[in-house]
């Protein structure tokens, strides 16, 4: 799970980088294999599921991460079913997702977070023509990628692991239910090309503990500013100067998020998605919907968390 109190390192050591940047390197050699051998679709399947499944390379247990791989292929097959069946088969499963992973309980609560969005883009995949022999081959290739650099990471000690209570898994599951139905909804009513950004930070600011909330939701915001405007000037500076800063950055992303080091890892993730982000907009607009992005699932985390803890502690009063 990533760090958020006390102090946490500012430093690497070398085999921190050097591990995060043979996975960046394996993970895009295998996928630029299967996008060349197989298909754009496999490799897109296999993308997913290396960022769903990132967190677990350092978790304290196979168990964790075997029960990672299967809830990731669920979500997986399940986006890719509902993808065309409209809107309220969509919503209906994302609530779905959002119940069920607050009672996955695999001990390391952040393990999970990105269900939601990956049910969403499993289910955009449906649309573009893809079958379903290409999620399940492209997850099993992204797993393997992960589940091989698992078996020589150092497992996380059992001291990080931590418990919920029924409670406060209930109160997780819906917060995170009634926050996601009101993302998809908003983004859907104001054509937010980018309703992935605003859902991924939504999960992740939702997924620590009422204590921990607006620190994690101060630092993605912070983060998230100081990152856009650094890809903003790297992306004026001539050719490959902006391809090689966000191969470092995703290098970074990776070593800080194994670190435990929360702020780190949201300060290079922005340029890393900004600088490899196809779009029509400009660098600065990008970098203006990523803001306005991560402001409104902050505040809805917020704003849904304190609601639903409001109301379950009034329920447990009576």
């Amino acid at each position: 799970m990533l760090q958020d109190a006390g102090r946490p390192s500012v430093g690497l050591s070398w085999r921190d980088v050097l591990f995060a940047g043979l996975l960046v390197a394996v993970a895009a050699a295998v996928l630029g294999a299967s996008q060349l051998l197989i298909g754009p679709n496999t490799a897109l399947s296999g993308y997913l599921t290396i960022l769903f499944l990132l967190s677990v390379v350092r978790a304290a247990s196979w168990r964790t991460r075997i029960l990672s791989v299967a809830w990731s292929l669920s979500v997986a097959l399940l986006g890719f079913v509902i993808g065309g069946a409209g809107l309220w088969v969509t919503l209906v499963a994302l609530v779905v997702v959002c119940l069920l992973q607050a009672f996955v309980g695999l001990g390391e609560a952040a393990l999970l977070t990105r269900s939601p969005v990956n049910l969403l883009a499993f289910a955009s995949l449906n649309q573009s023509g893809a079958e379903v022999w290409h999620v399940l081959l492209g997850s099993a290739i992204g797993a393997g990628v992960i589940l091989t650099f698992s078996a020589i990471a150092k497992s996380r000690s059992d001291k990080s692991r931590t418990s919920m209570t029924m409670r406060q898994r209930v109160s997780y599951a819906v917060a995170t239910s009634a926050g996601a139905l009101l993302i998809v909804v908003v983004a859907r009513l104001t054509d937010f090309p980018y309703v992935g950004w605003v859902l991924l930070s939504f999960c992740i600011v939702v997924s620590v503990g009422a204590d921990q909330r607006v620190t994690r939701g101060y630092l993605r915001i912070v983060g998230s500013v100081v990152g856009a405007l650094i890809a903003v000037l790297l992306s004026m500076l001539p050719s490959p100067i902006p391809t090689v800063a966000a191969v470092v950055c995703v290098v970074l992303c990776v070593a800080y998020v194994n670190a435990g080091n929360y702020a780190l890892f949201v300060l290079f993730l922005t340029p890393a998605v900004l600088l490899t982000t196809s779009s029509e907009h400009s660098s600065l607009m990008l970098g203006i919907l990523r803001l306005e992005a991560v402001l409104f699932a902050t505040a809805v985390a917020i704003v849904c968390s304190l609601a639903v803890d409001a109301v379950v502690a009034r329920s447990v009063r009576r």
